[in-house]
């Protein structure tokens, strides 16, 4: 179903000056030459340790003001105030201005994926910019969705009077197994990989170095990723049962024979996602089989098709 949403979730710091290319290069887990006027990157900060401080879209605006390049990063509003002090420590000496952009700028998502909601195409492979009051950028994980994702950055001031629930956007995302924000990145808990940040295409294991690399490119090495955040689909919950609605909730166990084998990180109606260890998937299925939350509620997980396959094949072969 198409959808424009504004991303109130989400918040911008803007990152200005010549030497803003090289600065992020060094924090960043996707390579900062790949960013382009008018580009856009997604990948992660990390912690020294190499565990995840969160996740990040990094746009490069095709209009330069003052001559200077200027690089938006865009986060969950959650951790904006963390990833601001972080950057502001790494800047050292550098002739870098390192603001918050959030209270100038929103974020707008849009995709012609189907039939419906306000904004759609009747070319689904062709989503145009909404107004030329923003500047548009291509989700750089489209590749793994049915239909292009786009991001748009307006002033405040231009934002969209009209737009349709947020719970579209979610849907689209976790139907296709992807998620973002504090909930499946979790700061100072996750590794890059449960959260697929390496079939995202959003680490670069030939940049060099970056703050948290080490054990990154460890990880990728010696191939020992046990857990992924994988796509679920839940029951709908509609039956009224002991005279209450049943709901899930964050962090509640996923069982297979009563053992705890991984845990629901988030939902929206009927769809969400979860952090699973991978020895309970059927290597010929690419499902789960016995997959439930608590009370015995059935849960349904599939390995997404744009996991690559020479990878599935050999994490499924593991013991």
């Amino acid at each position: 179903m198409g959808f424009k949403c504004l991303l109130s979730s989400r918040s911008l710091i803007r990152v200005s000056g010549a030497a803003a290319h090289e600065f992020l290069q060094g924090l960043f887990t996707n390579d900062l030459r790949l960013l382009h006027p008018g580009g856009s990157i997604w990948g992660c900060f990390l912690y020294h340790t190499g565990r995840l401080m969160c996740d990040a879209y990094l746009y490069q605006p095709s209009r330069v003001d003052g001559g200077e390049v200027c690089i938006l990063v865009d986060v969950h509003r959650d951790v904006v105030d963390t990833l601001h002090d972080h950057l502001l420590d790494m800047r050292m000496r550098r002739r870098l201005q390192i603001e918050n952009a959030g209270k100038e700028f929103v974020v707008v998502a849009a995709s012609s994926y189907g039939n419906g909601g306000i904004y759609e195409e009747e070319e689904e492979e062709k989503t145009p910019p909404l107004s030329s009051e923003c500047e548009t950028f291509m989700d750089p994980r489209s590749f793994a969705f049915p239909a292009p994702l786009q991001k748009s950055i307006f002033p405040l001031s231009k934002a969209p009077s009209v737009t349709d629930p947020v719970a579209r956007y979610e849907t689209f995302l976790y139907t296709a197994g992807i998620g973002e924000g504090p909930d499946v990145f979790k700061p100072a808990k996750s590794f890059p990989f449960e959260c697929n940040t390496d079939f995202l295409r959003g680490v670069s294991f030939h940049k060099g170095c970056y703050l948290g690399q080490e054990l990154t490119h460890r990880t990728h090495v010696m191939l020992v990723t046990r857990k992924r955040t994988v796509p679920l689909r839940l029951p709908s919950f509609q039956e009224e049962t002991g005279g209450g609605r049943r709901s899930v909730e964050k962090g509640e166990a996923l069982l297979i024979d009563e053992r705890k084998v991984g845990e629901l990180l988030t939902a929206c109606g009927d769809v969400g996602l979860g952090l699973l260890r991978l020895r309970y998937v059927d290597a010929a299925t690419r499902t789960a089989p016995g997959l439930k939350l608590k009370d015995d509620v059935p849960v349904a997980t599939t390995i997404p098709g744009w996991w690559e396959e020479k990878e599935v094949k050999r994490m499924l072969s593991q013991p």
